[in-house]
């Protein structure tokens, strides 16, 4: 029959379709598979770089403390010698005072550049830690893909069964009805199975259209997910260089003060 005929064609072409578009899809979710490790790699890294980063900010902090202490012991060692001690030479007292001035500006470029090591190190952790959010995000958008694509698999493996079930019934049409001797209980069947996959398929195309409008809103969420995830991802690509460049000024001012230092343990006491 000319109909079975068509609809054998139409199922089988259909069929086609589907097993190229499953090949595709499952080249694509082994590429989006391999895009979620890396970016758990990478998660994983930028977790142990935040561990490491904040490991470095207590005992630079126990050390600032300690300047801290050595500024202040020196601002009392300078305020103790204000007034000359009796028997003392006023020329040994005002060397006295000098020296402990001195010790005290020793002091606080010591404590000036301990602190701007805390700096450092925090910034260090600051950094670490958008470079995890960083992560955190493309592993969302990776996860979200690889999700989607196995939804996709999923519904086409079981609209490919629903085709070959169809598929199979068409073809045991065509041998009742190539039978020979015709068996009239066998045509009265036949004709019953036509009627109901005709209704059959009336109901898969009002149905194949309420699944439209599902697919069109869920791909619609997914854009919009797709869209936040993508400006957040930008809004930490632009956090990443601020913290950099306040990191590297941290440092530059780090490199300045233990210069200090050095030339006042140069002059000496």
């Amino acid at each position: 029959m000319p109909f079975l005929q068509q609809e054998t064609a139409r199922l089988q072409t259909a069929l086609q379709a589907l097993a190229a578009q499953q090949t595709t899809l499952t080249t694509q979710l082994t590429t989006q598979q391999q895009a979620v490790t890396a970016a758990q790699t990478q998660r994983t890294n930028a977790q142990t770089g935040v561990a490491q980063a904040q490991a470095r900010v207590p005992p630079l902090q126990t050390a600032a403390a300690a300047a801290d202490a050595q500024v202040a012991e020196a601002q009392q060692n300078l305020q103790d010698a204000a007034e000359p001690p009796q028997g003392i030479p006023p020329a040994a007292w005002r060397a006295r005072l000098t020296a402990l001035r001195k010790q005290l500006a020793q002091a606080q470029t010591a404590a000036t550049a301990a602190h701007a090591k805390v700096t450092v190190a925090q910034q260090g952790v600051a950094q670490a830690q958008a470079q995890v959010r960083a992560a955190d995000v493309q592993l969302a958008a990776a996860s979200a893909a690889v999700q989607a694509t196995q939804a996709a698999i999923a519904a086409l493996q079981a609209r490919r069964q629903e085709l070959h079930t169809k598929l199979a019934g068409i073809e045991r049409m065509n041998a009742e009805i190539t039978r020979d001797p015709l068996a009239r209980e066998v045509l009265q069947q036949v004709a019953a199975d036509l009627s109901a996959r005709t209704a059959t398929l009336e109901d898969s195309l009002l149905t194949t259209r309420f699944e439209l409008e599902d697919a069109e809103t869920l791909l619609a969420s997914l854009i919009t997910r797709r869209n936040e995830l993508t400006t957040l991802l930008a809004d930490l690509a632009r956090q990443i260089p601020e913290a950099e460049a306040q990191q590297t000024a941290a440092q530059q001012a780090l490199a300045a003060a233990e210069a200090e230092v050095s030339t006042h343990l140069q002059d000496g006491p």
